[in-house]
């Protein structure tokens, strides 16, 4: 009955609001509005609208930032948007718990999926408000354990065991007792020594979520909306960077080799096979990270950050950095090819989420650049740790071509021209966030489910 009752207000709203409304209207109203107004309408068409047939009114566009809370408002119930195209931010409100102080690990489809300090991960729509927990991370197997509240333990040898389908040895990197006996992280700490990125595959009520570990523990794990537990899958390379397309999960390793994931609906497993052939990467570095994205129609893309340190500072976080960027397709030839023209295009890149979006049509989105944001989790949740003071702070961005650095360089985000091999400051940001920023800003595009 009760079913019955919400169905019919379901359908009342529908015929009185905004849902009796053509997508293509819809749309067209959407992108004629205002940054401040697009949050408003996005808000509103949310409560009456959850048909399929309205996905592309929200379809892709340049996407927002997520500025993380600083501890200088004092305010955790708020969270800051920036539109790079509108070049204005908004104050929105943060839902609790999902976004109240929790590190974000993953956007996709404008959700957000973050950490909480006790190890919890959520899923939550800014826009909407709508959130849910994900499966328990104990849930993976009997190689991760919960010692109490507020210590996780992993047992390296059967991890290692599930991830490279062998018994030891696993080759060169993993050798010694510091990688076959336990590591043990604080509650709050998972979410830099343990987590990385979150991607999820559609809205969560019937998603399937992809966990990418830390580069030490390298594979990923799988959950399912019908089968709540974290699976993990075997990657012998390790899995860096992963996004969802067209109804399958792609990643590609530290290697460079480019896997797409197959799920088996008997066992419940996860299992990858090649989708091309290995990207060979000329000198590449520690500091170096690749992020996966999709090209408009459908082809491949890796975008490899270089980056390389100028300057040690007394911590490993302070150290100041210098950055360039390569863009490498995959062709109608099955081989990969670098180019220095993405034509009427730009790249967003970072640790959440990475996508190309067309310019054409959009004279405020540069085309041929790469937006970049701060990528070291590990990093940023040191930084908050020792709640260092800002002039301190050294993010592993990059700074001016001339090497100088100067305090309120671009080391949190930054674009990156591919024509020119230049850096510039996003300057409607504003020199302030620069100064405050301690976690990886995010990238997010609106969508309403």
């Amino acid at each position: 009955m009760a079913s019955s009752k919400g169905d019919a207000a379901k359908t009342a709203r529908m015929a009185a609001g905004p849902g009796r409304l053509p997508p293509e209207l819809l749309a067209n109203i959407y992108d004629r509005l205002e940054f401040l107004d697009r949050i408003a309408f996005a808000a509103v068409f949310a409560a009456y609208c959850d048909d399929d047939n309205y996905d592309h009114v929200f379809e892709q566009r340049a996407p927002w930032l997520l500025l993380p809370c600083c501890e200088e408002t004092k305010n955790p119930a708020t969270a800051t948007l920036f539109s790079v195209a509108d070049r204005r931010a908004a104050t929105v409100r943060a839902p609790d718990p999902a976004l109240r102080g929790h590190t974000v690990l993953g956007s996709s489809r404008g959700w957000l999926a973050t950490a909480d300090t006790m190890g919890q991960i959520y899923v939550v729509n800014p826009a909407s408000g709508e959130q849910q927990a994900l499966p328990d991370i104990t849930t993976m197997g009997s190689f991760l354990s919960r010692l109490n509240h507020h210590w996780f333990s992993v047992w390296m040898k059967p991890f290692l065991t599930a991830r490279f389908g062998c018994e030891p040895p696993f080759g060169d990197y993993y050798r010694g007792p510091r990688y076959y006996g336990k590591r043990t992280f604080s509650a709050d700490e998972m979410a830099g020594w343990f987590y990385r990125k979150v991607v999820l595959s559609t809205s969560p009520s019937d998603a399937t979520a992809m966990l990418i570990l830390d580069r030490i523990f390298g594979a990923p794990a799988f959950a399912t909306s019908e089968d709540a537990v974290w699976r993990l899958a075997p990657s012998r390379d390790g899995v860096e960077d992963a996004i969802h397309h067209d109804g399958r999960f792609y990643s590609v390793s530290y290697t460079g080799v480019v896997e797409a994931w197959e799920h088996n609906a008997e066992s419940g497993a996860y299992t990858s096979t090649a989708a091309s052939p290995r990207l060979t990467i000329t000198n590449e570095e520690e500091g170096s990270r690749k992020y996966l994205a999709m090209a408009s129609g459908g082809r491949l893309m890796v975008v490899v950050k270089h980056a390389q340190v100028i300057e040690k500072g007394r911590k490993s976080w302070a150290d100041k950095w210098r950055c360039s960027f390569e863009v490498h397709f995959l062709g109608d030839d099955g081989q990969w090819k670098e180019k220095r023209d993405i034509g009427d295009s730009t790249l967003f890149v970072g640790l959440n989420n990475s996508l190309c979006v067309p310019t054409r049509g959009r004279p405020e989105i540069q085309a041929g650049c790469i937006y970049f944001t701060d990528d070291e989790l590990r990093e940023a949740a040191l930084r908050k740790r020792n709640e260092l003071g800002s002039s301190f702070l050294s993010y592993r961005g990059c700074v001016r071509n001339d090497d100088k650095f100067h305090d309120h360089d671009m080391r949190a985000i930054g674009v990156y021209s591919l024509k020119d091999g230049t850096v510039k400051k996003m300057e409607a940001l504003g020199k302030e966030w620069y100064e405050r920023l301690w976690m990886p800003p995010v990238w997010i595009t609106p969508y309403i489910p």
